[in-house]
């Protein structure tokens, strides 16, 4: 391999030779997005240790390009840093191992000049060195515990990498389960429109298929949208085109849930199918609204080791305590759930009804039982609700009901958890094993283009996602907000 340091990259612009390359790349009118995410963006190689080289577009087909971005397209348009001359193929080679590794598949499958793949794989690691850094700065871990990429994976990730466009995922040249490129001579950039080509198909027999819970009030019967050619849009508009066949056991998946508010999202990435991951989102989304109700101190008084380490980070996370605040999910939960009305906050006209105001029977019986507590600890509990927000209160009624509550320990029974508070759906496949950072890349990569708002970390253009204050994030408790009893329909009517 034959490095030449002094060599000068020389860009082929065969149309407008006057116009600076940035101005290009950032040009406001077609993509108003740009110039934020082009740091992060598959671009052309360029000479320079400071500027960024145009984006290479690869999703946009050539009838919507200009004739420079088509130029660019061409071969041999970016001269290559370095120079392969394979003098002798008997004489075992250290770089020529490496060589086929990292080039010679990707330059065959991609239809791509080796300086295309060459600049890129610098600024994928450049990327993924982010991510470390976020890790090490959120975690307070060492740079040794921050887990690392196998060099195998180097290649297919950068494949994944490059096909992350401005506006649009679409992995048209993926071989992993038994995908096929739809044309043998289209590579990396798009020949034709963009299209859906794998499908997102049921099993016919899991929770996903059917939910085991009751739907009457729920505008989606189900959570998950299957179909012939799955593509999602997330709340910003960014696009993810399947990759391959997806069904509801498919392991090691990127995927994403969005909050049926139509407000907010967010994407995981596990090793499970997702019907066995969404088992963990329902546990910990309905206990969490079951603690938001009763309230900190209640919860609390009775774990004499405190919360586990893991159930405290499940309570700092925005997708949680995201579904607390949010009416329409807390409105999901309650008609699942309808023990709870007696902790939903009424406004003052509701709370002076006079069923309300009555609390005839519902006074606490004489006798003591071990299973029950006592009079003093339950207004203890009651007094440790929280307190309502303004122009709210609790009636009579309620306060009675929660007197009852507490004293029959109704408090220890978790709600169902079978309760799905999330719509989702798969957006990318994995291959069947890979790295933990191979993962968190790539689900690091559609949390940054979705710019999705309930993710906690890899958002790596947000300098807010990790530090915000202002969002409850340190405390769970800190900020209840205002909003989330606001609209609730009382259905069916609490009893």
């Amino acid at each position: 391999m034959d490095i030449d340091i002094n060599e000068q990259i020389q860009v082929i612009d065969l149309c407008t030779p006057d116009m600076d390359i940035k101005d290009i790349a950032l040009s406001p009118s077609r993509f108003s997005d740009l110039q934020q995410k082009h740091s992060i963006l598959a671009c052309y190689p360029i000479n320079s240790q400071h500027e960024q080289g145009p984006p290479l577009l690869t999703n946009i087909p050539p009838h919507q390009l200009t004739r420079t971005e088509l130029a660019y397209r061409q071969s041999n348009a970016f001269p290559s840093a370095f120079r392969f001359v394979n003098y002798d193929s008997m004489i075992p080679s250290f770089l020529r191992e490496k060589y086929q590794m990292y080039f010679v598949d990707l330059l065959e499958r991609l239809k791509v000049d080796v300086s295309i793949l060459d600049y890129n794989y610098i600024r994928l690691n450049n990327y993924m060195r982010l991510l470390m850094y976020e890790q090490i700065k959120v975690f307070n871990s060492r740079i040794d515990q921050i887990p690392r990429i196998e060099e195998s994976e180097y290649p297919l990730l950068l494949e994944f990498f490059l096909q992350f466009d401005i506006n649009l995922f679409y992995m048209k040249t993926c071989s992993l389960h038994y995908a096929r490129p739809r044309t043998l001579n289209e590579g990396l950039f798009c020949l034709q429109e963009p299209e859906a080509r794998y499908e997102f198909a049921s099993c016919g027999n899991c929770a996903l298929c059917y939910p085991q819970y009751d739907r009457t009030y729920r505008v989606n019967k189900s959570i998950v949208a299957f179909n012939q050619a799955h593509q999602h849009r997330f709340i910003n508009g960014y696009r993810a085109i399947l990759n391959c066949s997806a069904f509801c056991y498919t392991r090691n998946v990127i995927y994403a849930l969005t909050c049926p508010c139509g407000r907010f999202d967010y994407v995981g990435a596990t090793t499970q199918s997702l019907h066995d991951r969404l088992i963990k989102h329902r546990e910990h989304g309905n206990r969490i609204i079951h603690e938001f109700l009763l309230g900190e101190a209640n919860i609390v008084r009775d774990l004499t080791r405190g919360k586990s380490n893991e159930i405290s980070t499940k309570d700092h996370m925005k997708l949680y305590q995201h579904s607390a605040r949010c009416h329409v999910a807390m409105q999901i939960f309650l008609d699942a759930n309808p023990q709870y009305w007696r902790f939903i906050p009424m406004t003052f006209e509701e709370s002076e009804t006079l069923e309300q105001r009555s609390i005839h029977g519902l006074g606490l019986p004489e006798e003591l039982d071990w299973t029950l507590r006592s009079r003093e600890d339950c207004k203890l509990y009651v007094a440790s609700v929280p307190k309502p927000p303004p122009d709210y209160r609790f009636s009579n009624r309620q306060q009675a009901l929660q007197l009852s509550y507490f004293y029959k320990k109704r408090d220890k029974i978790l709600p169902n958890q079978s309760i799905d508070l999330y719509n989702a759906t798969i957006v990318a496949v994995l291959p069947e094993s890979c790295s933990e950072m191979f993962r968190f890349t790539i689900e690091s990569l559609f949390i940054t283009h979705a710019d999705t708002k309930l993710n906690t970390i890899g958002h790596m253009l947000n300098e807010n996602s990790v530090g915000n204050h202002h969002h409850p994030l340190f405390n769970p408790w800190l900020d209840r907000g205002t909003q989330w009893c606001d609209g609730l329909q009382r259905r069916p009517q609490p009893k």
